[in-house]
């Protein structure tokens, strides 16, 4: 299998720093802003020497003028993921390893967070069995998106080529089995799994995910529907089918699902500024 050749991406700033000073620097952030986030890793139980610790790394790397305090440029940069309208969780599994990147965008601007662990595939699909006690935090522009995104992906071509259109009736779609899940997708050497959540004040979360597996060089999309067994009887079972995607179509998906959220975003703020303006007219 061929390694990837893209090139470096243009990064505002990066830094790397242990789970605890990340843990601090959230759990900070949120409540100076009175964010209501949730956390973006696991939180894991910190003893006073771990705080102390991580307090002072933060303030060695410059987010801290204090224990206690974080600097206003980061905790603003934090915020770009605590509080953004628009989330990109990227997972990708390959030669026992995982890895796991979550990403804010909001005003053009992004920041990403990465942490690799080590893991086991099995019946029951992928197994954390541990994780690197290390975050890498990355500042970017929206623009370079795929690059942020991409950046702990498996190390192959067909997964982390850029975006292009990738007609997805190219190939027919293979049928796996009935009764399975994407977890158990025979002869697979990577897996990547893509989710993109937009939220609006006051409505619902809207999600696009989407899941792919690599066998040898091959690319495939992977989606399950729900199928009625021959009876007629209520036993619904799922059907997995994978389709040939080119290289590229990770970038296309994450690229069309992100212009898509920003469509609903605008469409959601032009229907709130119609529902006030219906509300001052009536007064």
């Amino acid at each position: 299998m061929t390694e990837a050749t893209t090139a470096r991406p243009i990064i505002l700033r990066r830094v790397q720093m242990s789970t605890t000073a990340w843990t601090l620097l959230c759990e900070s952030t949120s409540a100076t802003l009175g964010l209501a986030a949730e956390p973006v890793t696991e939180p894991q139980p910190v003893d006073d020497d771990a705080t102390a610790a991580g307090w002072s790394e933060l303030q060695t790397l410059g987010m801290s003028p204090m224990p206690g305090e974080i600097t206003r440029q980061w905790m603003g940069a934090i915020a770009l993921l605590l509080a953004a309208p628009i989330t990109v969780t990227a997972r990708g599994t390959y030669n026992g390893v995982s890895t796991t990147t979550a990403v804010g965008l909001q005003a053009g601007r992004g920041l990403a967070v990465h942490q690799r662990h080590l893991s086991e595939q099995g019946l029951a699909g992928t197994t954390i069995t541990g994780s690197e006690d290390s975050m890498e935090i990355t500042l970017f522009s929206e623009e370079n998106l795929w690059d942020a995104v991409s950046r702990l992906l498996p190390p192959l071509d067909v997964v982390r080529a850029r975006a292009q259109n990738a007609p997805v009736d190219s190939e027919p779609a293979v049928v796996i089995s009935t009764g399975t899940t994407p977890a158990s997708i025979p002869a697979e050497d990577a897996n990547i799994t893509l989710s993109v959540t937009t939220v609006s004040t006051g409505l619902p979360p809207r999600v696009f995910s989407a899941v792919w597996s690599v066998q040898g060089e091959t690319l495939f999309s992977v989606t399950t529907n729900n199928v009625t067994s021959a009876s007629g009887a209520n036993d619904a079972a799922s059907e997995i089918k994978l389709t040939k995607v080119p290289a590229g179509h990770i970038a296309h998906e994450l690229m069309f699902a992100v212009a898509g959220a920003h469509e609903i975003l605008l469409a959601d703020e032009k229907g709130s500024a119609a529902g006030t303006a219906e509300e001052a007219a009536a007064r």
